[in-house]
């Protein structure tokens, strides 16, 4: 059996060596990915060298590959205002027996005078307006 202090040095020498690998893995990613720049950047120039041979246009080229120019960027118009159709109001269907002109659709909040018509226990089929 090891002794503690023999457990020590190599926990120690392990830890060590850990590190010197954790360094070295950093920097062989940062040569990897610069190696992978250079190889794009090499790709990129031959390609470039092969379409200004066939002497095509850049626009064209873009709009083959689905995209748009920096220079082409289209801008988002906004509609005139006053150009959208006014909201309908909705069809009455309730009417306040003490004010004629009080009138509700039966959509959304119910207004005052109803809350104070079904809060007297009435019903709400006597508010109907009957055609």
């Amino acid at each position: 059996m090891r002794t503690l202090n023999e457990l020590k040095a190599e926990l120690a020498k392990v830890s060590g060596e850990l590190a010197e690998l954790s360094i070295k893995k950093d920097s062989i990613e940062a040569e990897l990915k610069a190696a992978e720049r250079a190889y794009a950047q090499e790709a990129l120039s031959k390609i470039i060298g092969e379409l200004k041979a066939l002497n095509l246009d850049p626009s064209e080229i873009a709009k083959g590959l689905g995209l748009s120019l920096a220079g082409q960027k289209q801008r988002k118009t906004r509609v005139a205002r006053g150009t959208a159709a006014p909201k309908e109001r909705g069809v009455p269907k309730y009417r306040n027996p003490d004010d004629a002109q009080q009138t509700w659709s039966g959509k959304g909040r119910k207004p005052g005078w109803v809350q104070t018509h079904l809060g007297g226990g009435g019903e709400i089929e006597s508010l109907l307006i009957k055609d």
